[in-house]
């Protein structure tokens, strides 16, 4: 039986997991793929489901059903409203989960980012997942187990499966394998945050490269700079940010790119420095994470990025 992950960077534990609930034959009814965006979640769930439905290509096979928009995903695809026809698939989750398989031996359903789901949407899918039928699978993925995003009862009704970033070194390689130039590639993975998906999405953009060389430049300008240098990138990026949230496309959040690309260069100055120097040079990439941390947390983004930027400014 050949591998059916063979291709997938990183997520030994996770796959290993997969490989022997499929070699005996004892797979949960639904399972909830947790990590960021980019780690490749859904490449392993679309694998899983090649495995389980190896008679055709997933994109013509009866059997499987996936959505993986980035729109809102309303009720009428998840339910049959009787007034509402799917908008998308030519049947709803519980219309597909309800027939029984056209030709494999099961049927499998992806849902990417489960959190694209409403409360009311979410209750409804966990009708399905406290009643499975045998012969199903439903493959959930989402980036965060916080309650605003996946409600607790349908995370307690999955079997979760954790996605965690990947080593640059394994990224530089995929990449290298796809023939990015060493450079590029190298730089790419350091860009990356362990998100091999978010690489090979970038691999070909030129704009990702010039960004990174505009945000370095405005760490350098801000080290020894005035007061009011750090502060307006602050409030540039935290301005971006806002923009960012606000939108529905699939670019970079600009803090995190932004704080990415100022670890390279803070990394490859700790690295030619020694002494004091170094020492310095370590605690601003130390605090460049705790900065990542509070982003994530309940904390106001320009506070946090204010914080780290005047920290900067010191180094001279």
């Amino acid at each position: 039986m050949t591998d059916p992950f063979e291709g997938v960077v990183g997520h030994a534990q996770a796959l290993e997991q997969l490989r022997s609930q499929l070699k005996t034959d004892r797979l949960a009814h639904a399972y909830l793929f947790v990590g960021e965006k980019g780690l490749g979640k859904s490449t392993v769930a679309r694998a899983l489901a090649s495995a389980l439905l190896p008679e055709a290509p997933l994109r013509r096979h009866p059997d499987y059903w996936e959505d993986d928009r980035i729109k809102l995903i309303p009720i009428s695809e998840i339910r049959l409203l009787p007034d509402k026809p799917p908008e998308f698939h030519e049947l709803t989750l519980q219309q597909f989960l309800n027939l029984k398989p056209a030709v494999g031996k099961c049927r499998v359903a992806t849902v990417v980012n489960v959190g694209r789901l409403q409360d009311q949407s979410q209750g409804s899918l966990l009708k399905t997942l406290e009643e499975p039928h045998p012969h199903r699978v439903i493959v959930l993925t989402t980036p965060s187990l916080n309650p605003f995003v996946v409600l607790p009862t349908v995370v307690s009704r999955c079997q979760r499966v954790f996605f965690h970033p990947v080593p640059a070194a394994e990224i530089e390689r995929l990449l290298a394998s796809h023939g990015v130039e060493a450079k590029r590639a190298r730089l790419l993975a350091e860009l990356s945050s362990g998100r091999p998906g978010w690489a090979m999405r970038r691999a070909g953009d030129e704009r990702v490269i010039e960004l990174h060389h505009a945000w370095t430049r405005r760490l350098e300008e801000i080290f020894g700079a005035p007061a009011d240098v750090p502060l307006h990138v602050a409030a540039q990026l935290d301005s971006e940010q806002m923009g960012w949230r606000r939108s529905e496309g699939d670019e970079e959040d600009p803090a995190l790119f932004a704080i990415a690309s100022w670890q390279i260069e803070l990394r490859r100055r700790m690295l030619a420095s020694r002494g004091r120097e170094q020492g310095r040079w370590a605690r601003l990439l130390e605090l460049s994470y705790d900065t990542l941390g509070y982003l994530e947390q309940n904390v106001s983004p320009r506070l946090a990025l204010e914080t780290f930027l005047l920290e900067c400014r010191k180094a001279s």
